[in-house]
């Protein structure tokens, strides 16, 4: 089978592999489509956090490994032991690699697992034309759910989860800052969690038509400040809520200046470096720091929203490449234009 393997700083490798074999409670899955993920990116131009030399801490791997998390496929084999499943059905998966021994796994939230991989990170990932998957972590896709459409469940279920987390958010004032699909994920998440407002930034007026025509508010920071503009749009009150999901120390520094006393503020973005938090103005008002971790089995709700019409994943999808014009036309292209992109998915089995 062909796979994307991984072997160090912008070296991806489209190569021959032995199509894999599931083992006890796992399936093989043959692959239609998949998606390029923020992670994913990091991985090709660094900051790399595949295992090089020391061996991850739960699968044992180390590079070269077959990267990629997010996808949709159809069932190709049962391991031994696997119920409730048949050859061909449609599936997608959560692709966190679980001890399922410590405490997190055992009261169910393997998202933080002491142990914690994934997919494409910690062992071979679903670039490829097969991959395999534990079976307790498949999802079916419902009728009226593409294979192209599903492949963009897994990053959308990241916003949910973290609205989750959160708790009640009706009728709150909520600000999005970044309009990738993460920060996507969290509109929608806050959108049908019953939010208020919703105000998202970014920078360029490419997410404007989207956001606008779901009910939310755009801003395009490069030509208003951020600061003011929430603070006008509060009438002075400021934010209840605020998602961070850019991973920056200016943009968390926003997130902080432009949230409410008592306001929650929501860290999805994946920091590069450490930042600096100003913990004086985050404890004198009261302000509570939220951090969220991929997903559990928030995919299910991503999926029933594309069922439902809530959520239009062609709307999303901003660009298909095959597997062997991955570098090209996937990476190297979201190096040079990634702000323009929402999803670029690679169109695996060449379904149309």
């Amino acid at each position: 089978m062909r796979a994307a393997v991984w072997h160090g700083y912008k070296d991806l490798r489209i190569e021959e592999k032995p199509v894999p074999v599931p083992h006890a409670g796992q399936v093989l899955i043959r692959v239609d489509w998949a998606g390029i993920c923020g992670t994913d990116r990091h991985e090709y131009e660094g900051p790399n956090f595949i295992p090089v030399k020391k061996p991850h801490r739960l699968t044992g791997r180390v590079a070269p490994l077959t990267i990629g998390h997010e996808f949709s496929g159809r069932i190709e084999a049962l391991g031994e032991g696997v119920t409730g499943w048949n050859v061909g059905d449609r599936v997608t998966a959560n692709g966190s690699l679980t001890c399922g021994k410590c405490e997190a796994c055992r009261s169910g939230r393997y998202n933080i697992c002491q142990k914690l991989g994934f997919l494409g990170v910690g062992d071979d990932g679903a670039f490829a034309d097969y991959v395999v998957v534990e079976a307790a972590k498949l999802f079916a896709i419902p009728d009226g759910v593409d294979q192209r459409s599903a492949a963009v469940a897994e990053p959308l279920a990241c916003g949910i989860h973290a609205t989750h987390l959160l708790g009640d958010i009706r009728e709150k004032d909520v600000v999005i800052i970044g309009p990738g699909i993460i920060g996507i994920g969290a509109f929608f998440g806050a959108k049908y969690a019953g939010a208020g407002r919703i105000l998202v930034s970014g920078v360029g007026e490419y997410r404007r038509e989207l956001i606008e025509k779901y009910g939310g508010t755009y801003v395009d920071v490069s030509k208003v400040d951020l600061e003011e503009y929430v603070a006008s749009w509060t009438d002075g009150r400021l934010a209840d809520v605020v998602y961070e999901c850019l991973g920056s120390e200016k943009t968390l520094d926003q997130a902080i200046r432009i949230s409410k006393p008592g306001a929650k503020i929501m860290v999805m973005g994946v920091f590069g470096k450490k930042p600096v938090v100003d913990m004086n103005t985050l404890q004198e008002a009261e302000r509570v720091l939220y951090t969220s971790q991929a997903h559990v089995n928030e995919i299910a709700e991503a999926l029933d929203y594309m069922k439902e019409g809530k959520i239009i994943a062609d709307e999303l999808i901003t660009r298909e490449v095959t597997l062997d014009t991955l570098v090209e036309d996937g990476f190297e292209y979201l190096i040079k234009h990634g702000p323009e992109q929402i999803k670029v998915l690679i169109n695996i089995s060449g379904e149309c």
